[in-house]
């Protein structure tokens, strides 16, 4: 892991290298190990390193031609060196430059990592920043007559003279629908994030962004294949992924929520001959704790296991830091648990794996509703014309009837299904001081180029806009901050691009399974771990990481919240009606709802006040 930043003016004066030391100083904590920095007419690029195990290069990586920057990791970079003629030993970023030498942008397709890239053609003065397909690692960046600056995280960023503090009231609603604001907007005015899988070039000519990859899903109509087909499949790209990201001679070990995902990485590390020593997390008003179902898969697998137990006391002292973390707004508050779990982790280990993506990629809850949404729906388009059209007058005055009415083609955008729905347009209407930042399609405008040239199953589409939602804008930098803020180095064996392949080659219907009456989503991992693990492990609900929600504002954490609010009604940007707030608070008690949007602009507030 590292942290990296830059600052290229293509004309005129060169830029200040201090600045550029400022940006790199505020990731520090992404790359507490060394510091490098490099400049040269008119370009200042610097690098911090977080290294896992000992080695003699410092970065940027300079050469006659090109100077690169590498924050993450490219596995099995060995082969690709060999390939392109770097020296034996070489690094990956030493072997990135070999490789952007002979194929330019097109090297990024050729990498299995993650990362995020900075490439300074010195002959050509410009320059290329990229992403891994998954977007795991971040990029943020800002451009401006003739110049442009990036940075890994937000604050770094914002030491640029000219990168504007200014907040974007305009993407309010995005935030407050979806609790995050989707790659390449972000909340301020002229700063934009790299989208996963794209690379945006800047010349003196302009800049242009193009996608070098994107899922590629089971076309319409693809037969489901044989549990056997996909659980060897599976097993394999899931052992390869775990073994990549396992580097030898470091203390590694893994974040297991006693969730599918997390027990599939547990028994591929086995499976290696490695025991990987697990880390979970838990609330101490839980009602129901997931810390004993990973206890129980702990056992099993031969895995030691460390829990954190987190009380009001440390949700409230952690509120700031887990802001100051993320550096730009993600709603949920289960960051404030990650953090947690990331400082305990570090105590123990460098590395650690996460489970994250297996719900995203195989189902989970967000498909369980859908799958009996779509058999009804499916069931309208059989019935002759004239008869389904009154049938769908009639079904689109309730909510559900809506969802039966909806045609098969464009099912999920047309129900705005893809990443959280918090604040609905009646909600914004009464939260907003200003009725032009409501927006009342503001789902379908995210959403609709997110499933633009999609095709493939309702199933997969759904499951594509949550994924793309979230678990890239949502999950992934929450666990990417927290780990960054706390000294870990997280890795993500699921988002491996042979994982990801099984993945969305398969239908919709191999996803999901009826056994015994009952639904089972996520099939692919539950195959994979039947017979391996207790059913009761295996076939129970998704659950995701615990969050404090209404239950603990309206008690124990009664006077965090009401600090909170009273922050909130102070409103130094005038954009809320007080009234609406109070409402929320009132309704607390009665409702998780209530509370989770409370949190959602906690810290938007918090993040408002940094600026």
């Amino acid at each position: 892991m590292g942290g990296l930043a830059g600052w290229v003016r293509f004309g005129g004066p060169t830029v200040d290298d201090e600045v550029v030391a400022d940006m790199a100083l505020a990731l520090a904590h992404r790359g507490p190990d060394a510091h490098g920095q490099w400049s040269d007419e008119g370009a200042s690029l610097a690098h911090r390193c977080r290294r896992v195990r000992s080695v003699a290069l410092t970065q940027p990586c300079v050469a006659d031609d090109l100077v690169v920057l590498l924050d993450g990791w490219v596995y099995d970079h060995e082969a690709l060196g060999s390939e392109v003629g770097a020296h034996a030993g070489a690094t990956d970023t030493e072997v990135l430059l070999h490789a952007w030498r002979r194929w330019q942008e097109g090297a990024l397709s050729r990498l299995e990592g993650e990362f995020a890239v900075a490439v300074w053609d010195r002959q050509r003065r410009q320059l290329t920043l990229a992403r891994d397909r998954m977007g795991t690692r971040p990029l943020y960046y800002g451009h401006t007559d003739g110049q442009v600056a990036f940075a890994s995280e937000l604050p770094a960023l914002l030491k640029v003279p000219w990168i504007e503090r200014t907040l974007d009231r305009t993407r309010l609603a995005e935030y407050l629908s979806f609790q995050v604001v989707h790659a390449p907007r972000t909340l301020l005015k002229g700063v934009l994030q790299l989208e996963p899988g794209c690379w945006v070039q800047h010349a003196e000519g302009g800049r242009r962004t193009t996608r070098y990859w994107q899922p590629r899903y089971a076309p319409p109509g693809t037969a489901r294949p044989s549990d056997g087909e996909v659980v060897d499949r599976l097993q394999e790209a899931v052992s390869a992924a775990v073994h990549r990201r396992v580097p030898a001679g470091v203390d590694t070990g893994q974040f297991l929520s006693g969730g599918l995902g997390s027990a599939a990485i547990a028994m591929a590390a086995r499976s290696r001959g490695v025991a990987l020593p697990g880390f979970t997390v838990s609330f101490t008003d839980d009602p129901y704790p997931e810390a004993p179902f990973a206890g129980r898969v702990a056992s099993l697998l031969g895995v030691e296991l460390h829990e954190v137990v987190v009380g009001t006391a440390e949700l409230a002292d952690s509120f700031d830091d887990a802001v100051a973390a993320l550096g730009h707004p993600v709603g949920h508050p289960a960051v404030l648990m990650q953090l947690a779990l990331a400082r305990e982790a570090r105590q123990h280990v460098r590395v650690v794996l996460s489970g994250n993506g297996g719900e995203s990629l195989f189902g989970g809850r967000q498909i369980d509703g859908l799958a009996r949404d779509l058999r009804l729906a499916g069931l309208l388009q059989h019935v002759p014309s004239p008869l389904a059209s009154s049938a769908r007058r009639l079904l689109n005055q309730t909510r559900w009837g809506r969802r039966a009415a909806t045609r098969l083609s464009s099912y999920a955008l047309d129900l705005g299904i893809g990443g959280a729905d918090l604040f609905s347009t009646e909600e914004r209407e009464r939260l907003l001081s200003d009725p032009s930042w409501v927006k009342p399609h503001v789902r379908r405008e995210v959403l609709e180029p997110l499933y633009a040239d999609l095709d493939t199953d309702p199933i997969n589409v759904a499951l594509h806009g949550t994924l793309r939602s979230s678990l890239i804008e949502r999950a992934l930098p929450r666990m990417d901050r927290t780990a960054a803020a706390t000294g870990l180095d997280v890795r993500f064996p699921l988002l491996d691009t042979a994982v990801v392949a099984a993945a969305t080659a398969l239908p919709g219907t191999a996803k999901i399974r009826r056994v015994a009456g009952s639904l089972h989503t996520r099939w692919p991992l539950r195959a994979m771990l039947q017979g391996q693990l207790p059913a009761v492990l295996v076939d129970r609900p998704k659950r995701g990481l615990p969050t404090p929600l209404g239950t603990w504002l309206a008690g124990p954490g009664r006077l965090f919240m009401e600090e909170r609010v009273r922050r909130l009604k102070e409103d130094p940007n005038g954009l809320w009606n007080a009234d609406a707030i109070d409402g929320l608070r009132r309704d607390v008690r009665r409702s998780n709802a209530a509370g989770i949007r409370l949190w959602t602009l906690f810290i938007l507030d918090a993040w408002c006040r940094t600026l």
